[in-house]
């Protein structure tokens, strides 16, 4: 049999010979509809699966809002909870020009159950209470929810209502709300929308939500204010570590002075300004420190005019720093006053009115030209030593007053939530469908 023959033979053995054409697309065709229902099925497992894994994830679903009446933009910081899970706090702000109510009893609140499509349902969790706190004036507001028992993961609606409108909008603004509220009494109230889903695994646990009694102030420490507070404590550090390489400079542009002369003549050492003459920085960076920990430090006899002489590295925002720096009999508001009148910081002024004088008597800056070729040497000295200073002046004076303020205003922020805060937490307050 020739190699035509046993083609046309293994054709009909397996149908694949033009008789068996209809045969043959049947079996093509159920072989991709089982192939089909297979890549469905696995993608409608998968998309299932997926959105059981952002129910048991997200805590968040909303970052940010706009008030339906008054058009007022708000952010959502985080769904907080504590440890047991049946405690649960939104955090939301608006920006610091927004016209709100700082009175807690001007807020009511509805809470609904919803489905991953975002449609009302039933809350699942079962007895469900609210409070709403207004932190001050800091135009932070959060709601605290308590449960029964650990929430369910689900997504919540929380609609805020605010019963004080201290901005009245346009005709044109209303209309545009109303299109994006989908509710009929987002035009009749002022509200906001918020998704969230507090028995999930995103949502941040905090301190605050575990004491007994629930302090707002730490929470704004640790939802609003920690993360500055690292922030600014951060930037002093490092206005520590280019100070003391600044001092480093001086030492040795100091110490060429004595070996740099030219015919003889040499630059005798400049009178320091008292303001940093005695100046040093000691520790270690947290590059150089074995665990990690930075311990630099100002080591000063005198602190430039307008700036705080303030230990930070000894404590914190939440436990105070102002105690420590303002004298007593002084509030803190007189404090404040009386540093920003202080003359402004001389040492620019003294250092660049520096003496550079020669070991002849004679002044190197008035007595020689920058461009006397024959004096290079020593003109470089005194401007690199000279530029060291200025370079040291100008941090330590942002060292103790910029960044040092950055501090301290965190805690005049806390100071306001301490003295400030108001709450609503009677029966009326919340309204929740179960």
């Amino acid at each position: 049999m020739g190699i035509k023959d046993k083609a046309l033979a293994f054709s009909r053995k397996f149908k694949l010979d033009s008789h068996h054409a209809i045969e043959r697309f049947g079996v093509f065709f159920g072989a991709f509809a089982v192939t089909g229902a297979i890549v469905i099925g696995a993608s409608g497992a998968s998309a299932y699966q997926a959105g059981r894994d952002s129910l048991s994830q997200t805590a968040l679903y909303t970052s940010d809002f706009k008030t339906s009446k008054t058009n007022l933009d708000g952010s959502v910081d985080g769904v907080y909870t504590n440890k047991s899970g049946n405690k649960a706090l939104v955090m939301m702000h608006f920006g610091p020009t927004a016209q709100i109510s700082y009175n807690a009893a001007d807020y009511k609140a509805f809470l609904l159950g919803s489905n991953t499509s975002l449609k009302s349902e039933p809350v699942s969790t079962s007895g469900v209470s609210g409070s709403f706190y207004a932190f001050g004036s800091t135009g932070y507001v959060g709601v605290l929810l308590n449960a029964e028992r650990p929430f369910d993961r689900q997504v919540l609606n929380l609609t805020v209502r605010a019963n004080a409108e201290l901005t009245t909008p346009g005709a044109e603004q209303r209309q545009s709300s109303d299109k994006l509220a989908g509710d009929e009494t987002f035009s009749k109230y002022d509200q906001w929308r918020v998704f969230f889903n507090p028995g999930a695994s995103g949502a941040q646990k905090i301190g605050a939500l575990d004491a007994t009694t629930f302090d707002p102030a730490q929470a704004y420490y640790e939802v609003a204010l920690k993360e500055k507070e690292t922030e600014a404590r951060n930037a002093l550090d490092q206005k520590l570590v280019e100070m003391r390489a600044n001092l480093t400079q001086i030492r040795s542009y100091t110490s060429d002075l004595q070996t740099t002369k030219i015919d003889g003549l040499f630059l005798r050492p400049p009178i320091v300004p008292a303001l940093i003459a005695a100046d040093k920085i000691t520790g270690f960076s947290a590059a150089e420190a074995k665990n990690g920990i930075s311990t630099l430090s100002l080591q000063t006899k005198y602190v430039v005019p307008g700036g705080f002489d303030l230990n930070w590295r000894a404590g914190n925002v939440y436990d105070g720093y102002l105690d420590a720096v303002v004298p007593a009999g002084q509030s803190y508001a007189q404090f404040f006053t009386k540093k920003r009148d202080e003359n402004p910081d001389p040492t620019s002024q003294q250092i660049s009115g520096m003496q550079w004088i020669l070991s002849d008597g004679t002044s190197l800056a008035k007595d020689y030209q920058s461009s006397d070729v024959t004096m290079r040497p020593l003109m470089n000295i005194m401007n690199n030593l000279s530029q060291a200073y200025q370079n040291y002046s100008r941090n330590k004076s942002l060292y103790e007053t910029d960044l040092s303020l950055d501090l301290l205003r965190l805690d005049v922020g806390l100071r306001d939530v301490q003295s400030n805060s108001t709450i609503r937490d009677d029966m009326g307050f919340l309204t929740a469908l179960h």
